[in-house]
């Protein structure tokens, strides 16, 4: 993990408030039809109960009957001697504003006003809000940029963990969440306007907040999870911040919940932990619908005995057909895809490729390789580091011709496409397996699909950015800038154009905004 922090568990009092819930979240995203059907027996899911994986013969990556994608870049400077050599920052703008690791980036771009928003956090215990502005400068084809940054003002104690904006929501209040370790829940005004950064309101929480997202329809209601005490909590964030209030705290996690997320639908809320579950729950009555149960694959459990098992680290929702499918990385090197509304296991992903050697040739996304012959516990640790599957999601159902698609990265520094058949049913293929072959050892820590091209766009712990060609395995496009590993990365798709801003936050102390213009069709 990126952000280096020890959990630390608390006792809590939780007050259920269902009827706050029941008025303000909006009707047509509650499914009344399943309210009742919960099912409190866990799903395992175990590799002899998984449905089974088709894997093409030596685990190679499928052949397409594509032409060739030209990589269209002259990667000559990212060989063996890297370290050595100054690569070129391409990135269109640097903010630097942080003064210790950046942590979490949110991004929203308004095609009305040409200006790019973005919320920063990090190490330095420092929120920020950036205004990126294309202003036409006289001539009819010119234009220049105007950069804004706005500090956040609430004094937090620790690191900045995560950030939200829900300007995509088309919300009536214009807001950024802010969630910090310190347990405080910051939302400020974020409007282009003179009440920019403004303190909103100060939420009670959860202690150790790990992530927070916007409800899909509306933006004012607001979720948060604890990396700490397991909980997570939803809030009620309309105009008027008086009326602020806490509708749900979902409780049940047996460990820090590592991710969350409401279903693109709104209907239900999904999250992911370190007791190895993915868990459903109900947002209008705070009840767990189901819990899919990851097994513990030395053997110390069995269908019968629930435990925790190998830790979840990232979480993607709305994939399939039906919207239906999300998938949960986890630090045994698998994926695990699950059907919400089926309440079944759809495939299990081998990711890490457990081959002689693999310890020693997927180093930590943190930390350089290290000599461990002497040390057998230390080689052990080393090896469940590097096979974590640390970023996972879909391609958007936009592509017709990737439509079923999801992907995997690693701190193996390997990006696996698969191939999910229509609805979440019939398992997975193995498509494209995507390696690059600067000779240059880098773990994955996101990724993202384009919104209308087959191309997926990882962020490296050596500071680059990557874009792939998912149909044939090719990388597109290599960006560089950051001098450290990058921690975090949005991506901000213009409407109608196949462009796009990639914005990262690095260890390196700074924020900065990438220009995508692919020519892939």
């Amino acid at each position: 993990q990126t952000k280096n922090k020890l959990p630390q568990y608390s006792l809590f009092f939780i007050i259920h408030l269902p009827a706050m819930a029941d008025q303000i979240i909006p009707p047509d995203a509650i499914d009344d039809s399943d309210q009742d059907a919960y099912d409190d027996t866990p799903t395992f899911i175990d590799m002899s109960s998984a449905v089974e994986v088709a894997v093409p013969d030596g685990d190679a990556p499928m052949d397409d009957d594509d032409d060739e994608v030209d990589a269209g870049n002259d990667r000559d400077d990212m060989g063996d001697d890297h370290q050595q050599e100054h690569l070129p920052d391409q990135s269109k703008a640097t903010f630097p504003s942080h003064s210790d690791a950046v942590y979490a980036i949110a991004t929203h771009y308004d095609p009305t006003s040409h200006t790019l928003t973005i919320a920063s956090g990090g190490g330095d215990d420092r929120a920020y809000l950036h205004y990126v502005t294309s202003q036409a400068t006289g001539s009819s084809d010119s234009t220049t940029q105007v950069t804004k940054t706005v500090p956040l003002s609430h004094p937090h104690t620790d690191s900045i963990s995560c950030v939200s904006l829900n300007l995509d929501m088309k919300p009536q209040a214009h807001l950024v969440a802010v969630g910090s370790y310190d347990g405080a829940i910051v939302v400020y005004d974020c409007s282009v306007a003179d009440t920019a950064g403004i303190l909103v309101k100060t939420l009670e929480g959860p202690s150790d907040v790990e992530w927070c997202c916007f409800h899909p329809k509306g933006g004012t209601v607001l979720l948060a999870g604890s990396i700490a005490d397991g909980t997570i909590w939803m809030y009620h964030t309309p105009p008027n911040p008086n009326q602020y209030k806490c509708l749900q705290v979902f409780v049940g996690h047996e460990g820090g919940v590592t991710a969350g997320a409401f279903t693109p639908d709104g209907k239900w809320v999904v999250s992911a932990g370190q007791d190895g579950t993915i868990r459903v729950w109900a947002p209008k009555t705070g009840m767990s619908r189901h819990v899919f149960r990851v097994m513990d694959q030395s053997g110390g459990h069995d269908h019968q005995e629930e435990g925790p098992g190998p830790g979840l680290t990232c979480l993607s929702v709305g994939g399939g057909s039906d919207g239906q499918l999300a998938i949960a990385g986890g630090e045994d090197g698998n994926a695990y895809v699950v059907h919400i509304q089926g309440k079944k296991l759809v495939a299990t992903l081998p990711h890490f490729e457990n081959t002689p050697g693999a310890a020693s040739s997927t180093p930590s996304a943190s930390s350089p390789p290290t000599s461990m012959e002497d040390d057998p516990e230390e080689q052990e640790n080393m090896m469940e580091e590097a096979r974590s599957v640390e970023a996972v999601g879909f391609c958007p159902s936009t592509i017709p011709a990737t439509a079923h698609w999801c992907a995997t990265g690693g701190v193996d520094g390997v990006l696996k496409i698969w191939n999910m058949s229509p609805g979440g049913a019939g398992g997975a293929q193995l498509r494209q397996k995507c390696s690059r072959d600067d000779g240059i050892r880098a773990g994955i820590t996101r990724l993202r699909w384009h919104d209308s091209l087959p191309l997926v766009i990882a962020s490296y712990t050596d500071g680059r950015v990557c874009v792939w060609d998912v149909r044939v395995g090719k990388m597109v496009d290599c960006l560089t800038g950051h001098e450290d590993m990058i921690n975090d990365m949005d991506v901000a798709f213009v409407h109608g154009s196949s462009a796009a801003v990639i914005v990262t936050g690095s260890d390196d102390k700074s924020v900065k905004m990438f220009e995508l213009l692919p020519s892939v069709q």
